[in-house]
């Protein structure tokens, strides 16, 4: 049965277009983050979803965002001991910029992900920093669905473009850091699989259209670009990238560090990825000292029951139990995941394991102390619209969304939505598991 978090109401879909014109309005989205890799016009419609319900998404988000940081800030003074306290390895943050800067953009850009139960949201875990995916997608379906509902003014949803959102927390950069209004972005299309280049080039647009210069500069590239050594010709950048991704690249990171060290300012900053790392998840789901009843409220209502794994006791349902035993003894009850990862890499499910297999992980994982263990969230499906037979007219199916809610400088900014074709099961994931991707909106 579905959630009532869903809304009860049919999806109001008088003002869209015929279908043939939808399609096409879809179709149009070719120059994305996912192009080439998923269908892009397989659902017909977007999620549309009562104005509380979506609010809550990004009301939670922002509560959950600021314990996270608290947590990571207060276990040690300086990000080399914080580090130390996630038992991280250090080759991972190579990027730690000096003075306020680092702090003060560690949590500026996030997007969780979201499993919708019978009682409502669980946040799952915290993307943090602006290598996070779906913003150029999440910006393009928007505008592909705005068009697909009569253009502006006239959708029965209220529509947001994350592009826009995050422009202005550069503008805000540019303000604050006292720097010229110009903006480097620094990534590469060897992340996307061989995208076209038009997908930098959007985000390009977007921030010209906010008064903003704006480059693009792959790695090998960024100090000529930049003209260092030298006065750099950028002092604002956006960080496109991740450390995991362009070590698998095998792209060297020294010219990100020498362009830092010419006072180059990317951000979000380094310590963003120290707050995503899942064991801040399991703390802040453990409890911390400080905590107000407010916030243990908000921990309990949201976040599944999630703990670092190790040789240790915890506290489950009233009783302290050995956390190998728990996990060996209620496997379907649990998911492994490892403190650093990304697009459902390493994933486990307990109740799609066999049990030789997850005892061998969760031995492994008590071992290294670098996974989470996470209560298992029921899902409640979504009824869906996709193409029927042939292409002509269409179906309802049931889907099992994760809905993503992108908060930029305290800002909503939308939010994408990403499911498994109907009948298939696994872990929801564009890259890697074929997920389609969506964009969910709040109805007037």
């Amino acid at each position: 049965m579905t959630a009532p978090w869903y809304g009860t109401a049919p999806p109001p879909l008088d003002g869209r277009l015929e279908l043939p014109a939808v399609r096409r309005e879809l179709a149009r989205v070719e120059d994305g983050e996912y192009a080439r890799v998923v269908p892009v016009a397989s659902s017909l419609r977007p999620v549309m979803l009562p104005r509380t319900s979506y609010d809550e998404l990004f009301t939670a988000t922002a509560d959950l965002l600021a314990l996270l940081r608290r947590t990571l800030l207060e276990s040690a003074p300086t990000a080399a001991g914080r580090i130390a306290a996630l038992g991280a390895d250090e080759a991972m943050y190579p990027l730690v910029m000096d003075g306020p800067v680092e702090e003060d953009y560690a949590t500026c850009i996030a997007r969780p992900d979201v499993m919708v139960g019978a009682d409502g949201p669980r946040f799952l875990e915290f993307n943090i920093g602006s290598g996070i995916g779906g913003v150029v997608d999440t910006a393009l379906h928007t505008a592909a669905w705005v068009a697909a509902f009569g253009g502006p003014g006239r959708t029965p949803f209220d529509a947001v473009d994350p592009l826009a959102v995050r422009d202005e927390l550069f503008v805000r950069a540019v303000r604050d850091l006292g720097v010229k209004p110009a903006v480097a972005i620094v990534g590469t299309l060897r992340d996307f699989g061989g995208a076209p280049s038009r997908y930098f080039e959007i985000q390009e647009e977007s921030l010209r259209r906010r008064g903003l210069v704006a480059e693009t500069f792959e790695p090998e590239d960024l100090l000529d670009g930049l003209g260092l050594p030298g006065e750099p010709r950028y002092r604002l950048g956006l960080r496109h990238f991740t450390i995991l991704e362009w070590l698998g690249h095998g792209i060297d990171l020294g010219p990100v560090r020498t362009a830092l060290d010419a006072g180059v300012r990317l951000i979000a900053s380094q310590t963003a990825y120290l707050v995503a790392n899942k064991k801040v998840l399991g703390w802040v789901s453990e409890g911390r000292p400080w905590m107000t009843d407010r916030d243990r409220r908000t921990v309990q209502r949201y976040l599944p029951w999630t703990r670092v794994v190790g040789d240790r006791p915890v506290e489950r349902h009233g009783r302290t139990v050995p956390l190998p035993d728990l996990l060996l003894e209620h496997q379907e009850d649990f998911v492994l995941k490892p403190a650093i990862g990304m697009s459902g890499r390493q994933v486990l499910v307990g109740r799609s394991c066999a049990p030789q297999a997850w005892r061998a992980a969760v031995a492994a994982a008590v071992a290294a102390q670098d996974h989470i263990a996470q209560e298992w969230v029921e899902p409640a499906p979504y009824r869906m619209e996709f193409d029927g037979p042939g292409g002509s007219g269409s179906d309802e199916a049931e889907v099992v969304p994760v809905f993503s809610p992108f908060l930029f400088d305290g800002r909503p900014a939308g939010c994408m939505v990403r499911y498994l074709p109907p009948e298939r099961d696994g872990v929801v994931s564009i890259h890697g598991h074929g997920a389609l991707s969506n964009v969910a909106f709040a109805l007037r």
